[in-house]
């Protein structure tokens, strides 16, 4: 399922508009991209979580358990 498809099944499920799921999903992914970039750590329950980690070459790598 990519991104357009992920939308489009929230607007379904949760009977609203394509526009407003749209700004929703966008809302949570901002919030996400933002929080790893400030090196936080999101875990939500009974989905995973988001974390920063640094390779051997100093590089952050976003990672999804």
């Amino acid at each position: 399922m990519n991104r357009v498809e992920f939308i489009n099944e929230v607007a379904k499920c949760k009977k609203v508009s394509h526009g407003n799921a749209y700004r929703s999903v966008n809302a949570v992914m901002d919030t996400i991209r933002l929080a790893l970039m400030c090196g936080e750590c999101i875990e939500i329950g009974g989905f995973g979580t988001f974390t920063v980690v640094t390779d051997l070459k100093g590089e952050r790598i976003p990672v999804f358990k």
